[in-house]
């Protein structure tokens, strides 16, 4: 019986990512090496001689999944609207959309911490996560840009505006009395936008 040819070192190390975070969304992040190991078809060694520990292996998937080139993408995707209400409401579903997803890759309280104050090398998924919040903030201020003039603050201030409904609208609970993403843009913009005198 021959073996298999082994894959090249960045070609496994994507495999095994690819796999962990399709196992993290059905299982959380109780998912077993061994689990990782059956589902990408390699022996749970392969696992360690890739990544040091389970907890290695998570990061380096909740950090590829949340990098800033993936989110470039995905909103370079995104088709632009021709009218701030349009612009306002594609945000708030595009932001709620990527929070809902990604927030469950976040959902292990107490497993990854900050890193010290004095390692300044460290970048933990929750800072990651955060360097994502500002690609959208920075986003939504380019989306509203060309529509300046029919708004009372700035773009760049409704943009937080904007990102604090979209993030509220992905985290609640989606009952019968959650407001739509057009509802909200209507409160934001019934506030925001410039009254003719």
């Amino acid at each position: 019986m021959s073996r298999a040819t082994p894959m090249p070192p960045d070609e496994r190390r994507a495999t095994l990512i690819a796999v962990t975070h399709r196992l993290i969304l059905d299982h959380g992040h109780d998912v077993t090496t061994r689990q990782v190991a059956e589902a990408a078809g390699v022996a749970e060694g392969t696992v360690f001689r890739v990544f040091p520990t389970r907890d290695d292996l998570i990061v380096a998937t909740i950090t590829d999944t949340l990098s800033g080139p993936r989110l470039a993408t995905l909103l370079a995707d995104l088709p632009e609207a021709h009218t701030l209400d349009d612009t306002v409401e594609g945000c708030i579903v595009a932001i709620a959309d990527y929070a809902r997803t990604n927030m469950q890759l976040l959902k292990h309280p107490g497993t990854f911490q900050d890193p010290s104050p004095r390692d300044t090398t460290a970048c933990t998924p929750w800072q990651t996560w955060r360097d994502r919040i500002a690609d959208l903030k920075a986003w939504i201020r380019r989306r509203l840009t060309p529509f300046g003039t029919e708004l009372v603050p700035t773009p760049a201030e409704f943009a937080h505006i904007v990102l604090t409904l979209a993030l509220g609208h992905a985290h609640s609970d989606h009952g019968p009395d959650q407001p739509s993403p057009a509802m909200l843009t209507r409160l934001a913009l019934d506030g925001a936008r410039r009254k003719e005198s």
